[in-house]
């Protein structure tokens, strides 16, 4: 081929190198390398290598990175090439091979020397003269390089096509940190006027309170008289109206005292009138004492809410035949019937003094209310009885209002 014979052409005119050993001792030194040649082989093998190479057969943390094909290496790479860029260098050489190899590829298109070769150049001119003369070349120098059969040089036709390879390379830039200022430069001018500028208004969203605050006294109850009107009440007999110190007031109709009525089966009745202005205020309104001889009856708005001393539903006086003498006449006596089968002697000799708290107030009406007693006397007697009351207390409440927002009004100005 004509490059074979360019290539021929070259070797044969640099200088020859003398023979600098005679051909016995090369003999000998090859003799002795093929005695050798299988020990060698033999000596070869992972445990001497791993003697002879650090972390020779253990995979390298990075491996991790490859994942069959599926890994992303940029950010792995690109980092450690940030760290073997400011690292100290490993004192362990063979270690400290692996980032002197990354700093070589990162910064190579930087360091590395740059050609400019070009076609003209006279090494160039020489080549191509002598693979065109090739034949004339080999005579100047002594070699048969004719045609016929003795030649040493041929000429070939070349039919093998021509080959071509793609390859690829790869450059890596260094990274590192850059750092800008960003900002507005102003040049002042001092022959110009300037003008503040103006900013597009912001929008912002802020909370605050404004609202009224109630402070309220009084409330609870016994702070009132009870629920009657003061004054309202009128009645036949003595009335009397006062507190018991505890937030109560009493009204006592009647006088407690001793024998200032008299008869037998004398029957004394007795009505007081009294004015509510809010049942719904009233919290207590109870008979809770009464005081009495013989016998005692009382009505709230027509409702019967004690009969006494036995109990029962009414308290009238009747005639009953007591004694029937030999000639068949019935003698009558008065007796007072207090139900319907119930009877008793007028006279029972004791003045009764009870203490009670029966609740009135499921009788009691807003406007007039009217309190009935009948008292039935045999020989001397009294009657009288008291209702402790309490009502609730007003409540006196004022609003004052509450502003929180005064300094967001001032700025919204």
């Amino acid at each position: 081929m004509r490059y074979g014979l360019l290539l021929l052409a070259l070797m044969l005119a640099a200088p020859a190198f003398a023979q600098s050993a005679s051909q016995s001792a090369f003999e000998q030194g090859k003799a002795l390398g093929s005695s050798n040649i299988q020990g060698t082989f033999n000596s070869i093998n992972s445990g001497s290598a791993a003697d002879k190479i650090p972390a020779y057969g253990t995979n390298p943390a990075e491996t991790q990175y490859y994942q069959g094909g599926q890994g992303d290496l940029s950010g792995p790479g690109v980092t450690k090439m940030q760290s073997c860029a400011t690292a100290a260098p490993d004192p362990d050489p063979i270690r400290r091979q692996e980032c002197e190899a990354v700093n070589f590829l990162a910064r190579n298109p930087q360091i590395r020397p740059q050609f400019n070769i070009d076609r003209k150049d006279p090494m160039f001119a020489k080549a191509r003269d002598i693979g065109r003369n090739a034949e004339n070349i080999f005579q100047s120098l002594g070699i048969n390089g004719g045609t016929g059969a003795s030649t040493q040089c041929t000429t070939k036709t070349e039919t093998t096509p021509a080959q071509y390879t793609t390859e690829t390379c790869s450059t890596v830039r260094e990274i590192g940190q850059q750092q800008c200022t960003m900002g507005r430069i102003v040049n002042i001018d001092a022959d110009a006027n300037f003008q503040c500028e103006q900013t597009v208004n912001a929008y912002e969203t802020l909370k605050c309170r404004r609202g009224s605050d109630v402070t309220c006294t009084g409330g609870g109850d016994g702070c009132d008289q009870g629920g009657i009107v003061p004054n309202s009440w009128a009645g036949d007999m003595a009335v009397s109206w006062f507190p018991d110190g505890a937030g109560n007031y009493i009204l006592q109709f009647g006088t407690i005292g001793n024998n200032y009525w008299s008869g037998y089966g004398a029957v004394y009745d007795r009505t007081l009138t009294f004015e509510v202005r809010d049942v719904g205020l009233i919290t207590k309104f109870s008979l809770t004492r009464v005081a009495f001889d013989d016998w005692l009856l009382v009505k709230l708005n027509g409702n019967l809410v004690y009969v006494g001393p036995y109990g029962g539903d009414r308290l009238e006086v009747v005639e009953l035949c007591t004694f029937i003498n030999e000639w068949g006449d019935c003698l009558y006596d008065m007796s007072v019937q207090y139900c319907a089968t119930c009877y008793g002697w007028p006279e029972l000799g004791t003045s009764w003094n009870f203490g009670l708290n029966i609740d009135l107030r499921p009788y009691l009406r807003n406007g007039s209310n009217t309190l009935f007693m009948r008292t039935i006397v045999a020989g001397l007697g009294e009657g009288a009885i008291q209702l402790t009351t309490r009502q609730k207390c007003p409540l006196q409440c004022s609003v004052s209002t509450r502003n929180e927002c005064a300094a967001l009004e001032a700025r919204s100005q």
